[in-house]
C-alpha cells in the first residue's frame, strides 16, 4: 500500500496544490467583484436604472426599498445590440431586470429596451421602456 510516507514530496505537492487552488479561487472572487463595480459605474448602467426607477408601477409592485443584486452579461443578440440583466429585490418580491442597449459609432449608448420579470409571476414580463 502506498502512503504519504512512502511517496517522496507528497506532502509538499499536496500543500502546494491546495495553496495554488486557494489563490485561483480568491482571484476569481476578486475579479468578479471588480467587474461588477466597474459595470455599476458606467453611464449606460446608470441611464438604464434611472428608466427603471422612474416607472412607478414596477417600483410599487416590487416594494421599497429596492436593492440591486448581481449583474449578468448574457450572450448578445447582435454586434450592435448589447444586453445585461440585474437581479433586484424589493420589500414585496424579487425580480430580474433585462436591459438592451445599442452602441453607436461615436461610442454613445442608447437604451432600447427595459423589462422586468418578477419571481412570483415568472410567465409574465412587465415592459418598462422600448424604442
Amino acid at each position: 500500500m502506498i502512503t504519504l510516507r512512502k511517496v517522496p514530496y507528497a506532502k509538499i505537492t499536496a500543500g502546494l496544490s491546495a495553496f495554488i487552488g486557494c489563490g485561483i479561487v480568491t482571484t476569481e472572487i476578486v475579479m468578479h467583484y471588480h467587474m461588477q463595480s466597474k459595470i455599476r459605474e458606467t453611464i449606460t448602467y446608470k441611464k438604464a436604472l434611472n428608466i427603471f426607477y422612474n416607472h412607478e408601477d414596477a417600483i410599487k409592485y416590487l416594494g421599497e426599498p429596492i436593492k440591486e443584486g448581481k449583474i449578468t452579461l448574457p450572450v448578445n443578440k447582435t454586434d450592435d445590440i448589447k444586453t445585461f440583466n440585474v437581479n433586484v429585490k424589493g420589500a414585496n418580491t424579487k425580480g430580474k431586470l433585462h436591459f438592451e442597449y445599442q452602441v453607436h459609432p461615436d461610442h454613445q449608448t442608447e437604451i432600447k429596451k427595459v423589462e422586468i420579470k418578477f419571481n412570483d409571476t415568472p410567465d409574465k414580463t412587465l415592459l418598462i421602456h422600448e424604442i
